[in-house]
């Protein structure tokens, strides 16, 4: 990062953002260009981002959307299970999705189906020992790199920038919650 002025209320080094800003100030200074010192860094952000968890998840045979789901049916706990219903609204897939996801999970015996042993009509997929093992290791060394992204940050910055985030993301997971 370059050393100059940056935009209005930021201080220290110019990065890449910064210097969008300025060009889009140059072309369009009509516009509040201040959702871009956000929304653009957050971008930037998610690519360096899913770089790192897809180098985490494929060192473990997994794919993003695997980790996504054997993280879920991990955390439900044992026998680590869910109904589909509940996988497809935390996840936010359409059943179809969720369908071949499922499938896809079970040919490589990493999910399996099972039935409510007292209700028939019950159905779950639930992770298999593999699965299980999977996700664990993927979440090791998933942490592990994710703890290097933020290393260079003191811990209070850490937490107040989990804070900002978290309020930021409020909205949203406000309104997904709220059935429509």
């Amino acid at each position: 990062m370059k050393k100059r002025d940056v935009a209005p209320g930021m201080t220290g080094e110019v990065d890449e953002v910064d210097e969008i800003i300025a060009a889009w100030r140059r072309e369009r200074g009509d516009v509040d260009l201040a959702p871009l010192a956000v929304f653009s860094r957050l971008l930037r952000l998610s690519k360096h981002l899913d770089r790192v968890r897809s180098k985490a998840f494929a060192a473990h045979g997994l794919e993003q959307w695997e980790f996504e789901m054997l993280s879920l049916l991990r955390r439900a706990g044992a026998p680590y299970q869910l109904p589909p219903s509940k996988v497809m609204a935390e996840l936010m897939v359409p059943s179809g999705t969720l369908t071949h996801r499922i499938n896809c999970m079970v040919e490589r015996g990493y999910a399996m189906r099972a039935g409510d042993e007292s209700d028939r009509r019950v159905k779950y997929v639930r992770a298999t020992p593999e699965g299980i093992a999977r996700v664990d290791a993927a979440m090791t060394d998933l942490l592990d790199l994710e703890k290097k992204m933020i290393a260079h940050m003191p811990p209070a910055e850490r937490t107040e920038l989990a804070r900002l985030l978290k309020a930021l993301l409020g909205p949203f997971e406000a309104s997904r919650a709220t059935p429509a």
